[in-house]
């Protein structure tokens, strides 16, 4: 099962959601992952690649599709904005490089003890709002009344 979630964003704004790790769902139905996705090319190519081996290569496709994606992307211009998962280990399976981007990880929400870990949090959200202002996701607007809310 996919790991983890990269979010790439291109020149022109659009952005997608690329799953990294074993895809279950190529593995059920195939060719139409890529084709739900516009990746026409390895559409094309799983159909004939399982039409020669009888389905079977639906199998390798399961375990590479991911990958293959995430690659087509970064070649179209995408670029990493965020992820969710574990750093290392997105960074070992997509073969990639995740630096100054950040993360979007599920956190446990219970309470903490300490102040320390509720300012980093604070710390954490209010650069999470800052990269999507940078990023033109949040109007100046949205951004000062995220911050208020934070403060």
């Amino acid at each position: 099962m996919a790991f983890a979630t990269l979010k790439l964003k291109n020149e022109n704004g659009a952005i997608k959601e690329a799953p990294v790790g074993f895809s279950w769902t190529t593995f059920f139905v195939g060719m139409f992952v890529p084709l739900t996705r516009g990746d026409w090319k390895w559409a094309l190519i799983m159909i004939v690649a399982s039409f020669i081996t009888f389905g079977l290569a639906g199998i390798l496709f399961a375990f590479i599709y991911n990958r293959l994606y995430i690659d087509h992307l970064l070649k179209e211009g995408y670029r990493v904005i965020s992820y969710w998962g574990d750093k290392r280990e997105i960074e070992r399976a997509a073969q990639i490089k995740l630096t100054g981007i950040s993360s979007k990880s599920i956190s446990n929400n219970s309470a903490s003890s300490t102040s320390r870990k509720i300012d980093k949090k604070k710390s954490d959200d209010l650069k999470d709002l800052e990269e999507l202002y940078n990023d033109g996701t949040l109007t100046k607007a949205q951004f000062k009344k995220a911050k208020n809310k934070l403060s």
